[in-house]
C-alpha cells in the first residue's frame, strides 16, 4: 500500500520521494551543499596552514632582525672607539713632533758647544 501511495504521490508531485521524506532534487542539492562545505572546509584548512607559514616567516624575520640590530650596535661601538683611538694617536702624534724638534735644538747646541770646546782647545795648544 505504501508503494502505491509512493506512486501515486510521485505522480502528484512530479519527482520521487525516498524513505528519508526528501525529493531527488532535494538529494542532489544537500550533495552539492555537502561538496561545497568540504571545499570550504578544505580552503580554509589551506588558509590556516598558509597563515601559519606566514606566521613563521614572520619570527624568523624578527630573530633576524634582532641579529642585525645587535650586529650594527657592535659596529657603532667599534666606530667608536676607533674614533677615540685616532683621536689619541693624534695627540701622542703632536707630542712626538714636539720632541723631536726640541731634541734637534739640544743636539745643535750640544754639537757647537762640543765644536767651541774643541777649536778653543786647539787654540791653546797652538798657543801654548
Amino acid at each position: 500500500k505504501r508503494q502505491q501511495n509512493s506512486a501515486v504521490f510521485d505522480d502528484k508531485c512530479g519527482a520521487g520521494v525516498d524513505d528519508s521524506g526528501f525529493t531527488s532534487a532535494q538529494l542532489m542539492e544537500l550533495g552539492e551543499a555537502e561538496d561545497l562545505v568540504q571545499n570550504r572546509s578544505r580552503e580554509i584548512s589551506r588558509i590556516a596552514s598558509t597563515v601559519n607559514e606566514l606566521h613563521t616567516v614572520f619570527k624568523e624575520l624578527a630573530v633576524l632582525v634582532i641579529d642585525q640590530g645587535t650586529v650594527l650596535d657592535r659596529i657603532d661601538y667599534n666606530i667608536e672607539q676607533v674614533v677615540e683611538q685616532s683621536r689619541e694617536a693624534t695627540v701622542q702624534l703632536q707630542k712626538a713632533e714636539e720632541a723631536s724638534r726640541s731634541s734637534r735644538g739640544a743636539k745643535c747646541i750640544v754639537f757647537l758647544v762640543v765644536g767651541i770646546v774643541v777649536q778653543l782647545g786647539m787654540l791653546v795648544v797652538r798657543f801654548s
